[in-house]
């Protein structure tokens, strides 16, 4: 009675096997099989002709295998391929050769135990129209051949997009993939590491630094010796539940990674960093936190003045994503998000045996990058109390004397930067390659259920470059924003009230305007991802407070997801900052 079905969901139910009844779903387009207990492809699903999304994501699987797959029933066949088929035709069908995952396009196998001789089975299929492949946090280790995994440019065609992040025990690949597929390495620990923050050049270390009180110019802080580790977090706890948005859809879990350090918390507790994934606040989620920062909490702090020594703990939040919810819902997870880390979350920690790493809620540091270093600087910026709502978007930050600094790493800060009006197509990193607007248009629809985490590598991370290309930003963080207030008095919040360099205007210009906290602020040269950053440091010049700017020389967007890049500048000024 289902065989029409072109959608199917069927993610966090603990599902070890899944009956074979589904190989009767021929119609089914796009299959969620995530965060249950397999721990092997179902074989029901191997010959569903019309699959084009797989996400088996966070199972138990540790090979992959494509034997006895199971093919439909004629009652299958039936529905499948319309009543009108003869029982003869039927029958036939049932014995000819079905082929495996004739459609596959996305195969999302990230957080399971995959290991390489595990991996070898996908040399046993034929998966030409395969685009993106997701094998980020498994098992993986030392060099990918890339010609026996049968992920060749001759086996994979059209691949763009292979995903390994993660996978601390990779070395390299060996051989080619499709000449326009790209490949994420956050967290592998490669031979020969091509830098996030710089494709095509060679990475600049840290080398005759000119530092000043405000202003350091510096390349990439490289560590050039062994692997590094890329820590996994301690907990992951949800911070905030969502009532059910839409008829067909589940309560919306808000969840944080918290990372904590090696010693013990001091009387007050640990120092905390709070960090923002970027994405445009379109897409991104809380495992995209860069190597230094997965690191930051084993750096031990020495005091010297007879003080015990401390480090810092980390948080990373998931938030949940537009154009699904408008930029104000955004803003209000990062409040509710404060609001269970100073009430609720030492308690929490306690519960799990972690009491001996207590968070000193007193002493925070909002950080992110790009779409979260915005977060970061719009909640942590004081606003001057006189100015009315409407000229701050209804948001005036989270008015909170925890907040000690901020530490945007290439934030996104002008919403009316004419960098955002001008469209780019296609955009210069997809290799001449433009997103189709029926790839957008399933992430595009605001009556879908919200979501607050997209997989790296998948349907999603489309959707800041399709936006880049038709020049959709800000307004799709607006498309659902609803007015503020009552009757005359009402507004609909402006992406002017709520860009940077906007309220760092108005409180530049108010006699009652207080110091904003110490501001750590980092960019790349020849970062072409976001607004140029020359409006938002004259602005910030203007207004009152410690600011650092460091101005990395050949450093591009997100140039610390290279496992190697340290930030040791960043790491000193926090110490001397937040602790």
């Amino acid at each position: 009675m289902f065989g029409g079905l072109k959608i199917l969901d069927l993610s966090k139910n603990l599902l070890k096997r899944v009956p074979d009844a589904l190989s009767d779903l021929l119609r089914l387009s796009s299959l969620d099989l995530s965060h249950n207990s397999l721990s092997s492809i179902p074989p029901s699903v191997l010959l569903l002709p019309q699959l084009q999304v797989l996400d088996l994501t966070h199972n138990s699987i540790s090979c992959l295998s494509f034997d006895s797959p199971v093919g439909p029933s004629e009652e299958g066949l039936g529905y499948g391929s319309g009543f009108f088929t003869t029982a003869i035709q039927r029958q036939t069908a049932l014995k000819s050769e079905r082929p495996i995952l004739p459609v596959l396009r996305h195969l999302s196998l990230g957080n399971n135990t995959i290991t390489l001789e595990g991996l070898k089975g996908l040399a046993n299929v034929n998966l030409k129209h395969m685009r993106v492949l997701n094998l980020e946090r498994n098992n993986l280790s030392g060099f990918l051949d890339v010609q026996s995994l049968g992920i060749s440019e001759k086996g994979m065609p059209e691949l763009s997009h292979l995903v390994l992040s993660g996978n601390v025990n990779i070395r390299g690949l060996i051989g080619s993939i499709a000449s326009a597929a790209k490949v994420d390495t956050i967290g592998c620990n490669l031979r020969q590491a091509t830098p996030s923050f710089d494709r095509e050049g060679t990475p600049i270390t840290e080398d005759n630094q000119d530092k000043a009180s405000s202003a350091i110019e510096t390349g990439p802080a490289v560590n050039d010796g062994n692997t590094l580790s890329i820590p996994e977090p301690d907990l992951t706890i949800v911070y905030r539940t969502l009532p059910a948005a839409t008829f067909d859809s589940e309560p919306l879990a808000v969840d944080l990674d918290i990372y904590l350090p090696s010693i013990s918390a001091g009387p007050s507790g640990h120092p905390l960093v709070i960090w923002f994934h970027g994405g445009g606040l379109l897409q991104g989620n809380k495992e995209n936190l860069p190597p230094h920062f997965r690191r930051l909490p084993s750096h031990i702090y020495s005091r010297g003045d007879g003080r015990p020594d401390e480090s810092v703990a980390v948080i990373s939040p998931n938030y949940r994503l537009a154009p699904q919810v408008p930029i104000l819902e955004i803003l209000s997870d990062i409040t509710a998000l404060l609001g269970y880390i100073q009430t609720r979350l030492n308690d929490r920690l306690v519960k799990d045996g972690k009491g001996d790493h207590k968070i000193d809620v007193s002493r925070i540091c909002l950080s992110g990058g790009s779409a979260g270093g915005y977060l970061a600087l719009i909640a942590g910026l004081r606003v001057p109390d006189e100015v009315g709502d409407e000229e701050l978007g209804a948001y005036r930050g989270l008015k909170n004397e925890a907040i000690k600094c901020l530490a945007p790493f290439y934030p996104i800060t002008d919403l009316t930067d004419k960098f955002w009006a001008t469209e780019t197509n296609p955009v210069p990193w997809m290799n001449g390659n433009s997103i189709s607007h029926a790839q957008a248009k399933p992430h595009l629809d605001t009556k879908a259920a919200p979501v607050c985490s997209a997989v790296s590598g998948g349907p999603r991370s489309i959707l800041y470059p399709y936006m880049l290309q038709h020049s959709l930003f800000p307004s799709l963080l607006f498309l659902t924003q609803r007015s503020v207030g009552h009757g005359l008095d009402a507004f609909r919040p402006s992406p002017l009230s709520l860009s940077i360099p906007h309220r760092l205007e108005i409180a530049s210009k108010s006699s009652n305007a207080k110091f904003h906290v110490p501001i750590y602020f980092v960019y790349g040269t020849i970062d072409d991802k976001v607004q140029p950053m020359e409006k938002t440091l004259e602005a910030l010049g203007r207004t009152n407070g410690d600011l650092v700017i460091e101005r990395i020389e050949g450093a591009d967007h997100a140039f610390d997801e290279d496992p190697k890049v340290e930030c040791q500048a960043f790491q000193e000024w926090l110490g001397k900052t937040l602790l």
